[in-house]
């Protein structure tokens, strides 16, 4: 199996078990990948502002309970065993956050970022951070604001809206164990038996 076959199989794998893994917190529903129709592809799909070029999100769904009862959210996946690239690539997708913010994306009320890895440990705690996210904007700043000049990018930046996909960040590293340490099926049944019963909506 070649490199980029095997990165492709791990991509798979990563985003089944990213989305089997928030369906079992119960807080998650109908969450499905790029892959799963090409009707699922283009809900994840994003053109870039200059370029004509598109991007598209690994996962997406909704989310039950509050406080985020009926919000959206999209998920990139990184299904890597260490750090590798994983900063550049966590660049890049705030960069994309901040354009399907922008363009006011149905899946935008969300953004996660789901590895079985952490990296950048040293700044972690600035990661979801306002000035991270200006930071990435800069760094594609030509498929932004069709200009290489940092300065005239720098004017562009929407700092309340880079503020905005801040707060919509959510970082989540799993492990092995941890996807097993969720409510067993029975229990799921149960919940959503008894919500059914009451003719709540929300499941």
């Amino acid at each position: 199996m070649v490199v980029g076959e095997d990165a492709q199989l791990k991509g798979f794998s990563g985003a089944r078990r990213a989305k089997q893994w928030l369906e079992s917190t119960m807080r998650v529903r109908g969450a499905y990948a790029n892959t799963d129709s090409p009707s699922c592809g283009r809900r994840l799909t994003v053109s870039w502002p200059h370029g004509g070029r598109t991007f598209s999100f690994d996962l997406g769904g909704s989310m039950r309970g509050e406080p985020y009862h009926h919000d959206s959210f999209c998920a990139e996946i990184k299904n890597y065993s260490q750090p590798g690239d994983q900063g550049v690539q966590f660049d890049a997708f705030l960069a994309k956050c901040y354009v399907a913010a922008q363009l006011g994306h149905h899946l935008s009320d969300h953004f996660m970022w789901i590895t079985w890895a952490p990296f950048r440990v040293n700044s972690w705690s600035t990661l979801n951070s306002p000035d991270q996210v200006e930071a990435a904007v800069l760094q594609h700043s030509q498929q932004i604001f069709n200009t290489t000049d940092t300065d005239q990018a720098r004017q562009q930046i929407d700092r309340a809206l880079a503020a905005s996909v801040a707060k919509r960040l959510w970082l989540i590293v799993l492990s092995d164990k941890q996807e097993t340490l969720v409510p067993l099926k029975d229990w799921q049944a149960i919940v959503a038996a008894e919500l059914t019963r009451r003719e709540d909506s929300s499941w």
